[in-house]
Order: C-alpha cells, then sequence, then structure tokens
C-alpha cells in the first residue's frame, strides 16, 4: 500500500506522491529523495509498480515529481517513453526530457533519463545520462539503475 509521508514533509515536493514503507533502519543519514519525472507515462502506472521500488529499510524515499524546479530529491529519475509513432522520427517525449536534463546539470542532484522506445527517436545530442530500457519494463529498468548508482552511496553512508 503507498502511503502519505506526512510525518516527513521537509523529504517531500509539494504535490508529489510519496511510495513510503515501514521497517526503518536506525542510521544518523536523511533519507534519499528519488523524484520520479514522468515523459509519456501517466502517475497510474508508476503508481501501480511504484510500491515494489526497494526503500532499504526507510532509507530511500520514492516520489512523483511534477515540478521541474524541484531541487530538493537528491536524485530524479527521468522516466520517457518514446511519443506515438504517427510523429515519425521526433520525439517530444525525448525533447522535454533532453532539455530537463540540460538544465539539471547546474543542479546539485544527480539525473538520470530512463528510455523505452525505438532509440533511433532519440534526441541529439543528449545532456547526461540515458539508460536504454530495451526488452526490460521501466520497473526493472529504475530498479536496476538505483542499484548499480545508489545502493553503494547508501551502504557507505551511515
Amino acid at each position: 500500500m503507498i502511503q502519505a509521508t506526512a510525518r516527513r514533509p521537509s523529504f517531500h515536493a509539494q504535490g508529489a506522491r510519496a511510495f513510503y514503507r515501514g521497517n526503518p533502519v536506525y542510521t544518523q543519514a536523511a533519507p534519499l529523495r528519488i523524484g520520479l519525472r514522468l515523459w509519456g507515462i501517466d502517475d497510474y502506472e508508476v503508481l501501480r509498480w511504484g510500491e515494489r521500488l526497494p526503500t532499504l529499510g526507510e532509507r530511500i524515499v520514492w516520489d512523483i515529481v511534477h515540478d521541474p524546479d524541484s531541487d530538493d530529491a537528491g536524485m530524479v529519475i527521468h522516466l520517457v517513453r518514446s511519443s506515438a509513432a504517427t510523429l515519425g522520427s521526433f520525439c517530444w517525449n525525448c525533447v522535454g526530457a533532453n532539455r530537463a536534463m540540460y538544465r539539471a546539470t547546474r543542479s546539485s542532484s544527480l539525473n538520470v533519463a530512463v528510455f523505452s522506445g525505438d532509440p533511433r527517436r532519440l534526441p541529439t545530442p543528449r545532456y547526461g545520462l540515458w539508460a536504454m530500457a530495451g526488452r526490460r519494463s521501466e520497473a526493472e529498468t529504475v530498479h536496476e539503475v538505483v542499484r548499480t548508482l545508489v545502493f553503494p552511496r547508501m551502504m557507505d553512508t551511515r
């Protein structure tokens, strides 16, 4: 069950939905807030599989972020789904995400884009780190990105 995180409002952007579960691990470090920014994906799709994202015993808090200027996330994962094929080689969702990734180069948070769709539709040049989902679902790819980039960082923070 996805619950609101009203007891720790300082870790959540206004208007964002949070994935937060019990089983706390006691540590001196504040939880890492990971925002999911959606491009061509509906909130309800992410809410369906978002509960299964790792929390490392409350050390990671997940949000769906709608505010592009939300700078209180330690990491933002841009979930980018290729837009309709009727647009030919143009991918509007990719352009928006690429602009957001470019603006994020000046922010203090880590930004990663997870793309699902035809890689030939990706914009050039691309800014930042882009992970291709390939045959994996968005949920599996997000989990892999977090396992690779976040878990080692969280294990060092105690």
